[in-house]
């Protein structure tokens, strides 16, 4: 065999062996928005994955996303809160900890990550967006650009369900409650709670009627 020949081999190996990394890892998911809280439990890891699929089940590459990469950072920085011993781990959360300032420089995404997101996060778009360290957010939810999720004038954060669509140039603030299927129109100012499974519109935002479900991009 010339050499030529083991050389295309052994790169057609290698490619092959990464293909089906790749595959393992990222593209053996099946998302199910249902069952994705249960599934990915506590798992940042899990939570990441569930993430990927969910990009890639809406025809993102994920890969290719502002948003994705935002959650990304956010997932390994909520893993490493809780790597053990701390000062070993110091050296890994201080080169996290400037990637996300300069990936927030870029995307203009801030993810807190004292905040709580479930898994299954959609962000399609780039920002600006900030999640303060006061947030909780559900499963198998979507923030559209132009958001904000934090304090308000009241001491405390929003508290968001499972299957929640933020709308674009969408404000939360405050110690407020978001049921669980709730749409949160474009421009809309939260301020108050909003039932679970209703459409809130207006500034300040108040519910009009039932919402369509699933939260996902148009």
């Amino acid at each position: 065999m010339r050499t030529d020949d083991v050389e295309q081999f052994r790169s057609d190996g290698m490619l092959h062996a990464q293909k089906q990394v790749y595959k393992k890892v990222c593209g053996s998911m099946k998302y199910d928005g249902n069952t994705v809280k249960e599934w990915a439990a506590e798992s940042q890891w899990r939570a990441w994955r569930a993430d990927l699929a969910r990009f890639r089940k809406h025809g993102y590459s994920g890969w290719l996303s502002e948003g994705f990469w935002a959650l990304t950072v956010y997932r390994l920085q909520r893993h490493l809160q809780d790597a053990r011993p701390r000062l070993a781990w110091l050296p890994v959360r201080v080169v996290v900890g400037i990637a996300k300032k300069l990936l927030t420089l870029i995307t203009h995404i801030s993810l807190n990550p004292q905040a709580k997101i479930g898994p299954g996060m959609l962000i399609p778009h780039v920002g600006p967006i900030q999640v303060s360290e006061w947030a909780t957010i559900g499963a198998d939810c979507a923030i559209h650009q132009v958001c904000t999720i934090g304090a308000g004038s009241k001491p405390g954060g929003p508290t968001i369900g499972d299957h929640v669509m933020i709308g674009c140039h969408a404000c939360i603030l405050g110690p407020v409650k978001v049921g669980d299927g709730a749409r949160i129109g474009a421009g809309a100012v939260v301020v108050t709670d909003i039932p679970a499974g209703t459409t809130a519109v207006g500034v300040p935002a108040r519910a009009v009627g039932k919402s369509s479900g699933e939260a996902k991009q148009e």
